[in-house]
């Protein structure tokens, strides 16, 4: 059995695993991989969040995530991969078979990564991390919605319903 990739991209808090974990319930005989179950920009080698997004793609090591994906490649009939690089990442790209953008106002997936992450935070904690982001983060996201997204098989509006989005998805699948 060879194994088809789905490949679900977009910036932090773009609607990512949502959109997997309902299509891994609608496609029940799927796996899933994520890459943010690999902690993979916070290894020692990440490059630095000033190297330009088309530079620094492929100097994230992803060598334990492809030993995940290697072990189930061909085992099911259907992978679905929460990966933020689409088909930009070198190693992973032979195996994809279509990529979903993603495509979030990026101030929206700032509130939804707050309301998401930062419950426990003070406001002061908050703050700090919005002058990061609009720092360093926000030109790296704007960068992944126009490099990434332009090679993505499918771009969906991620202030659309899930239910379009599935459906959307299931179109370009099936």
């Amino acid at each position: 059995m060879k194994s088809k990739v789905l490949v679900v991209s977009g910036v932090t808090a773009s609607g990512k695993t949502t959109l997997i974990n309902q299509l891994s319930k609608l496609y029940s005989s799927s796996k899933v991989l994520s890459f943010d179950d690999y902690d993979i920009d916070q290894l020692p080698n990440a490059p630095e969040p000033t190297v330009p997004l088309k530079d620094a793609i492929n100097q994230y090591d992803i060598s334990e995530l492809m030993r995940d994906f290697r072990k189930i490649y061909n085992t099911v009939p259907l992978i679905l991969l929460d990966f933020p690089f689409g088909y930009c990442y070198k190693v992973l790209k032979p195996y994809i078979d279509w990529v979903v953008y993603i495509k979030t106002p990026l101030d929206v997936a700032f509130a939804r990564q707050i309301i998401r992450d930062d419950q426990n935070k003070t406001a002061a904690e908050i703050i700090a991390w919005a002058k990061i982001y609009l720092s360093t983060v926000r030109p790296l996201y704007v960068d992944n919605q126009e490099y990434i997204a332009k090679s993505a098989d499918l771009v969906l509006d991620g202030m659309q319903s899930l239910e379009k989005e599935i459906s959307e998805v299931k179109q370009l699948i099936e």
